[in-house]
């Protein structure tokens, strides 16, 4: 149930349709006992920049994953980042603090975690990347 104190988290993206994250976050905050949700947020590349200090500006929202196409933008907007969204100039997760906001990018350690999770080694490996966007340049 959401109510008053419950904190908002969105996933921003255009187009939005292809969104999973409420599907994965929205069951671990109940089974969890947190009070919070995450909705998909349809906004497109010309309203991100006022969309983002509107949401950062609400006191029981939390943060935000951010995926196509605002990963690059978002690293710009961004008032500090962690390392990895440094070295890759791409955020796929921002944390509002205060108004501020704080991105980093997770989706290189999420990708190889996964892949050690299925019995695959990446040490000394050689592989082919297709892709240049965000999530490329991470795992990369």
């Amino acid at each position: 149930m959401i109510k008053g104190p419950t904190k908002l988290f969105g996933v921003i993206a255009d187009p939005i349709d292809h969104v999973r994250a409420p599907m994965v976050f929205n069951p671990v905050f109940a089974e969890r006992g947190i009070d919070a949700v995450m909705v998909p947020l349809h906004i497109t590349p010309d309203d991100l920049e006022l969309s983002i200090r509107g949401l950062a500006a609400m006191p029981n929202m939390g943060g935000i994953c951010v995926t196509i196409p605002h990963k690059m933008t978002m690293a710009r907007l961004c008032d500090e980042l962690g390392l990895a969204a440094q070295l890759t100039g791409a955020v796929n997760a921002v944390r509002f603090e205060d108004g501020r906001l704080i991105g980093d990018n997770f989706d290189g350690e999420g990708f190889t975690a996964g892949l050690t999770g299925e019995g695959h080694s990446l040490n000394g490996a050689n592989v082919v990347m297709i892709g240049a966007g965000g999530a490329a340049r991470a795992i990369a």
